[in-house]
Order: C-alpha cells, then sequence, then structure tokens
C-alpha cells in the first residue's frame, strides 16, 4: 500500500463535498481516509479502528462522532459505506480516477463492496435539496437539471473529449454557478475538442457575468452555411472561442471573422 496519495484540486469546486458536506469535520474525515485507504480505495468501515487509526490524537472526537460522519459521507455519495460478514467498510468513490501507480496493485485485503452499494451516483434526497434551494433562494431561479447524466449527454451530444468521471464532475461543477442553458452554449462551443476547454470557456462566462440564460439569448443557433470567406459559421464561432486568452480576459480576434 502506497505511503502517499493524490488529492485533486477539483476537490476545491465539488457540489458533493462543499455543498452536501455541511461541516468542517466531515470534509476533513474525508480528506484523511484518502491516505489511509489501500490501493483500491478502501479500509476498514469500523468507526471505533477509524477513530484509532486516523484520529489517534484528537481527543475531542469519540466514535459516535465518526459513526455519523461517516454516514454523511456515504449519504454524500464520496464513499460507499457497506457490510461484509457482519463487519464494516468503506471504498472511496471514483479513487482510481485521482490516484496514480495503480497498475502495480494486486489484490485489497478489503472485500470488493456488493454491486447494488456501488451504483451510487443517484441520492435519493438530492432532487428534494435542490427544489428546496431554489424556493428559499429569493431572486434566483431555479435551475431546471435533475437528470443526473445531463452534462453527460451534453459531452456526448457535441463529442467533447473527456477522461473518466473526474472531467465529468469538473464540468458538473459549474451547474451552482449558472444556467443550464449557459452551461450548454459553452459545451456546444467546444464541439469536437476536450472538457479543459470547455472549463476555460465556462471560467469565462463566469468572470464576464454570463451566467443567466438572458446573457445568450441574443446569440442565435449556428447554422451550416457560409460567410464571406467560404468558411461556416459554426467554424466561425469555434474560432471566435479559441481567440481568447483567459488569463487577460478578454478577445483576442486573430484576423477578419467576415461575418455580417
Amino acid at each position: 500500500m502506497a505511503e502517499k496519495r493524490m488529492i485533486s484540486k477539483v476537490i476545491s469546486i465539488s457540489k458533493k463535498f462543499n455543498l452536501q458536506l455541511t461541516d468542517h469535520f466531515s470534509r476533513l474525515l474525508y480528506l484523511l481516509l484518502i491516505p489511509h485507504s489501500d490501493d483500491f480505495g478502501r479500509l476498514t468501515g469500523d468507526p471505533f479502528k477509524v477513530k484509532g487509526l486516523i484520529l489517534p490524537m484528537m481527543k475531542e472526537v469519540d466514535e459516535e462522532d465518526v459513526e455519523k460522519t461517516l454516514g454523511n459521507l456515504h449519504k454524500a455519495g464520496l464513499i460507499n459505506w457497506y457490510e461484509s460478514n457482519g463487519e464494516k467498510y468503506v471504498q472511496i468513490i471514483n479513487f482510481d480516477d485521482h490516484q496514480q501507480g495503480l497498475h502495480k496493485r494486486t489484490r485489497s485485503k478489503f472485500p470488493e463492496p456488493p454491486e447494488l452499494s456501488r451504483n451510487f451516483p443517484e441520492i435519493p434526497s438530492e432532487q428534494n435539496r435542490t427544489e428546496l434551494k431554489g424556493t428559499e433562494e429569493k431572486g434566483t431561479e431555479q435551475n431546471p437539471v435533475c437528470d443526473p447524466n445531463f452534462v453527460l449527454n451534453l459531452l456526448n451530444r457535441y463529442r467533447v473529449e473527456y477522461s473518466g468521471v473526474f472531467s465529468i464532475e469538473q464540468v458538473e461543477s459549474y451547474l451552482p454557478m449558472m444556467d443550464s442553458e449557459v452551461l450548454e452554449h459553452c459545451i456546444k462551443l467546444s464541439e469536437g475538442k476536450h472538457t479543459s476547454y470547455a472549463v476555460k470557456i465556462l471560467d469565462r462566462h463566469i468572470k464576464e457575468g454570463k451566467t443567466k440564460k438572458e446573457s445568450i439569448r441574443h446569440l442565435h443557433p449556428v447554422p451550416n452555411t457560409k460567410n464571406d470567406h467560404g468558411e461556416s459559421e459554426a467554424r466561425t464561432a469555434a474560432r471566435i472561442a479559441d481567440s481568447y486568452t483567459p488569463e487577460y480576459g478578454k478577445y483576442e480576434p486573430t484576423a477578419d471573422l467576415g461575418v455580417k
């Protein structure tokens, strides 16, 4: 088992980590579970053992605190807290997507999670929490997206390449920050490219305050017609997106686009 683990910076904008976990101890315990897991992202899930293994110096934390927090992490979809032969275990969700050198691993000493427990992206109460949040926030339009595969379907529709669950979740993390129509518009501008390109466009829209669907209503659907230079307007739109430099926050057209 490795002595060190990777923690991706995408965790800073993860909805599960930042929104579904409501206390700092839950976030801390999740981060501490990672370096103590084996090469398959598994470790003991017994609250008493977790306390002794991961939090031996925290006298103010007891077994009940750990048990409650493991339940919170399970409900948030960050871990799979399952039972096998009367023993509790933890499986860190999407562990493989963020770690290196896993090709050297052999076999876990912990039992594999049951098949039903592994299907964890859908949290039963997540939709209710989203609807409640939308009604409580005055002046904020509720995001209508309830389909957990909304972003994945858009990426496939516009042939945007992605590198595993990590890339998909990175794009999903922008949903609380903008209307779904704006997110789709940004993905459409990234057609045929990688999600890293889409993230740059999403960041630009946030910097410019273009997070509401009203901000893109003047942008009509891009037809497959030609401009005066013989270039399709779809390609022109893509070239406009290519021409900006996110670090300076402004467009830098490299040539006359010829659009009337």
